[in-house]
């Protein structure tokens, strides 16, 4: 009888104190969320957020696989906070709603954070998210972790090629898209410490034909960094298809956009610039004597015993992983043709994900640069880039590394000092790897207090 009367007063207290806002928007989220209806997401995000853009919960939706409520950590009327279950692995994650104002409907903040799991778990856990996606033929790809000396996970996962229902190996080569600017910079710092290369001269002194005095002063450290304001390169937009039937050659790409000022004062702001890593190409192929891809062939993948990497041109693909994309009928086609001839300075070449751990294995060894320029690489020099890497991350892990993406490839290629953790994972479908990555990430860190 006592349970029974306690029972009737807890309902009868909640009834008696209405939802705040913040919790009703909590309510509302959810109930569209776990219904993976993106309509209705989206409907919720524009009333209460202010835009339509979704991509974010689609996102922790693939990994969650939907959300049940575990604990109510802060009830308050502008702020609610709750500890989630995810219905595919288990694992916890916080979501945090907070209202802008009172009075208001609108959100300043919805965001959702994984809890920590144990290292095996959340290798476990990630190895059972990409086997998912694949079977969801979402994702094909492999994905590598590796600790110290050791590897612990190794997977192939989905097709090579659909054409001929190819699957991928281990040993599959992918394309890997921006992830080789990496290998650009690499090139560069070694001439630097080589005394060939200053890294605040400019461009100028070392392409001393250029023809453009405006670009010719951008520095070389603002092309590493993105501040140079050097734009696109002109080949990897869906407008440029007439460019890439033409342009084949390094000097090619120089040339079509060498008529181009600065799109701001160099320095004075950073903005990704594939156009800046193809001007530090055409430099180390200067200052060197030798063309881009010998340079790093012989000063980096042979010292790294980097064996499966290379820049095929398009008659060269075989037993390459065709990278796919959808077209707006969601119809899955073949990306061959928005590739350029042949990869360049600022990416899209092939590799293996052995060979990305070989990468930073040379490079945590001293074995391709010294280990103090390395660290002043790997910092954050703008942003959250340092000289040709990513460095900038959320959290107390902080990793360091690039990604890639193009039509058809997704690429990730990270380090985790404090944990000497290396992850790899290279794919032929758009988006997939930067979600197993950030699922990995997520769950090697500790979860992140609640703040006021």
């Amino acid at each position: 009888m006592r349970s029974i009367l306690l029972v009737f007063c807890a309902l009868l207290l909640s009834a008696a104190s209405p939802k705040s806002e913040a919790e009703k928007a909590f309510d509302e989220w959810l109930v569209a969320f776990n219904s993976n209806d993106e309509e209705a997401l989206k409907t919720f995000s524009a009333k209460r957020l202010g835009y339509s853009d979704i991509a974010y919960f689609r996102d922790v939706r693939d990994e969650s696989g939907g959300l049940d409520i575990a604990e109510v950590e802060r009830n308050e009327p502008l702020r609610f906070v709750v500890k989630m279950r995810e219905r595919e692995s288990g694992a916890f994650r916080r979501v945090t709603v907070v209202l802008d104002k009172m009075g208001s409907e609108k959100l300043k903040k919805l965001s959702t954070r994984s809890f920590a799991l144990p290292q095996n778990a959340a290798i476990e856990n990630l190895g059972a998210f990409a086997q998912r996606m694949a079977d969801e033929d979402k994702f094909s790809g492999v994905v590598a972790i590796k600790q110290g000396d050791t590897v612990l996970h190794h997977q192939a996962y989905g097709l090579a090629n659909r054409q001929t229902d190819l699957p991928v190996t281990k040993d599959t080569p992918f394309f890997f898209a921006s992830q080789g600017k990496m290998l650009t910079a690499v090139s560069i710092l070694q001439l630097v410490e080589a005394g060939k290369l200053d890294l605040n001269a400019p461009l100028g002194n070392y392409l001393t034909d250029y023809p453009n005095e405006a670009m010719a002063k951008v520095t070389i450290r603002q092309l590493l960094t993105h501040t140079g304001g050097t734009g696109e390169m002109g080949l990897l937009n869906p407008k440029d298809g007439a460019n890439r039937k033409t342009v084949r050659t390094l000097d090619d790409i120089v040339a079509l956009n060498s008529d181009r000022p600065p799109a701001f004062d160099p320095g004075s702001r950073m903005d990704y610039s594939n156009h800046g890593f193809i001007l530090l190409g055409a430099i180390i192929e200067e200052v060197s004597g030798q063309t881009y891809y010998d340079y790093v062939t012989k000063n980096i993948l042979t010292s790294a015993g980097m064996t499966h990497t290379s820049w095929p041109t398009l008659d060269e693909l075989d037993g390459i992983a065709i990278p796919y994309t959808t077209n707006q009928y969601e119809f899955l086609l073949s990306a061959v043709e928005t590739l350029p001839w042949r990869g360049s300075p600022a990416g899209g070449g092939v590799s293996t994900a052995s060979d990305g751990l070989r990468f930073i294995d040379a490079l945590r060894s001293g074995k391709l640069l010294s280990k103090s320029l390395l660290a002043e690489a790997t910092k954050p020099q703008q942003e959250w880039y340092g000289y040709g890497f990513v460095t900038g991350y959320a959290g107390q892990n902080q990793p360091w590394g690039h990604g890639g993406n193009a039509s058809g490839t997704d690429t990730s290629l990270y380090f985790f000092p404090s944990l000497d953790i290396t992850f790899a994972c290279l794919g032929n479908r758009e988006a997939v790897c930067n979600k197993l990555f950030q699922n990995f990430a997520q769950h090697m860190i500790p979860p992140q207090p609640i703040k006021d």
